[in-house]
């Protein structure tokens, strides 16, 4: 015989459907936030934190963000961040080294992007400068004319 939910797991399973809509959760409790917003996509969690005013949800949400690093990013690039924390003995935020690979990552794609777009300019410019092209000079007048009367008298004479 199956257990009748509480109001409050009917509740966050009520938010956790409607998660897309979720913006200012300051009044709501660690324990329910640590259970709604894993639910939520990059975008959605970054919403969730610049709505929310006046309380910090570091300690929710930093162990999402490592997690959305990790699936970004990779395994390997997350162990590199966390040895050179140790190493530095310093410590940032998940959601600020997620952003700032990101940052990182896009700057890469752009410079790749010019790189490629200067190839195919100077291809381009190498492909033309070897096609054929036609020349339209006219020859000179003198021989246009013996040519002319060469082809002409023939016919007069039959």
């Amino acid at each position: 015989m199956r257990k009748t939910p509480s109001l409050v797991d009917l509740c966050v399973r009520t938010v956790i459907d409607n998660v897309r809509y979720l913006g200012d959760v300051g009044e709501t409790d660690s324990h329910l936030l640590e259970r709604i917003l894993p639910h939520c996509t990059v975008d959605q969690l970054l919403h969730v934190e610049t709505s929310t005013k006046g309380r910090d949800l570091s300690s929710v949400t930093d162990k999402l963000w490592k997690n959305f690093y990790e699936l970004q990013f990779g395994r390997e690039s997350m162990k590199i961040v966390i040895e050179r924390m140790k190493l530095k003995k310093v410590s940032f935020r998940w959601r600020q080294l997620y952003e700032a690979k990101l940052k990182d990552v896009q700057e890469a794609e752009n410079k790749a992007i010019d790189r490629l777009k200067q190839l195919y300019k100077k291809e381009d410019a190498r492909k033309q400068s070897r096609q054929v092209q036609l020349c339209t000079k006219v020859p000179p007048s003198s021989k246009r004319s013996f040519l002319l009367v060469t082809f002409f008298v023939p016919l007069m004479l039959v």
